[in-house]
């Protein structure tokens, strides 16, 4: 087998802003002598919701190893005229915007995720994960504009993600196909001389990935990040407020976390676990 690492096709490298996807960008630019070919392009996209430190991470990447980072966003929908046939006739198209940003201009405050809620008029749920599909996966496919081959950052601890992302067309997983496991990766950041630098909660773990309370995270995590940062909430709230409704139906409200937390009761009384994404790592 060659050097999983060196790519030899037009691709995208989705970079999560997680310390795996991280490693692996660094693993391709170094099988590519630490300059990517014209037709690999690097791609963040940022839903608003990444934690402030995410975004510190991906500009120092950047600018550490030299590479060009297209950090891209969800910009909106516009309308471009109206159905001339079918059931929709006379209803109007919308399409969505891709917006290319930087560090510096880079939506903070959810303003991607708003764009989504707003336009389908629903809230992204277990069953229904199309924040997934129209603020990382479909802004990259246009931004891209041409065929091409998916990179993403699964290793080989995580044999069922990596079916699940393998099993599609032009999807390739150099980690896992290196063997690579999450030792691999904590020893490498142990070794460099910036990091992600997300917080822990008092008891040594970091809750904080990606979106920061992100509906897919069980409740128990969910409540150990509002307890220490309440103000993370209130953009959950908001949404679950304007549509009437909740990101899960398994789960309190956003607002009955914020009070769970602030009282502090019933802290163990919720043990469900996590649901995989595939936004990240």
């Amino acid at each position: 087998m060659g050097n999983p690492y060196f790519i030899d096709e037009p691709a995208a490298i989705s970079f999560s802003g997680g310390r795996t996807s991280a490693y692996m960008l660094y693993k391709i630019l170094e099988a590519h002598g630490g300059t990517l070919p014209e037709y690999v392009k690097v791609t963040f996209a940022n839903t608003g919701k990444e934690m402030p430190q995410t975004l510190d991470f991906v500009r120092d990447c950047g600018e550490q190893w030299d590479v060009d980072i297209a950090w891209i966003e969800l910009g909106g929908y516009s309308q471009h005229g109206f159905y001339e046939s079918g059931r929709h006739k006379g209803k109007p198209i919308f399409k969505p915007e891709t917006k290319i940003v930087n560090y510096e201009t880079a939506s903070r405050i959810g303003q991607p995720f708003e764009h989504l809620i707003n336009h389908k008029k629903f809230l992204p749920n277990p069953s229904a994960r199309v924040c997934t599909i129209e603020l990382k996966i479909m802004p990259i496919e246009r931004y891209m504009g041409c065929e091409y081959t998916t990179i993403v950052g699964i290793r080989a601890d995580e044999p069922r993600r990596a079916v699940k992302q393998k099993a599609k067309d032009n999807y390739l997983a150099p980690l896992f196909d290196a063997g690579v496991t999450i030792k691999d990766v904590k020893d490498f950041w142990g070794d460099q001389p910036f990091d992600l630098e997300l917080p822990t909660m008092p008891n040594g773990v970091c809750n904080l990935s990606n979106c920061d309370l992100c509906f897919l995270k069980g409740s128990g995590i969910k409540i150990s990040i509002v307890e220490h940062q309440p103000s993370l909430a209130d953009w959950w709230i908001k949404q679950e407020e304007k549509i009437g409704s909740t990101f899960r139906s398994d789960q309190p409200s956003y607002e009955q976390f914020k009070g769970i937390a602030a009282t502090q009761t019933n802290l163990f009384a919720f043990d469900d676990e996590s649901i995989p994404c595939f936004c990240g790592d």
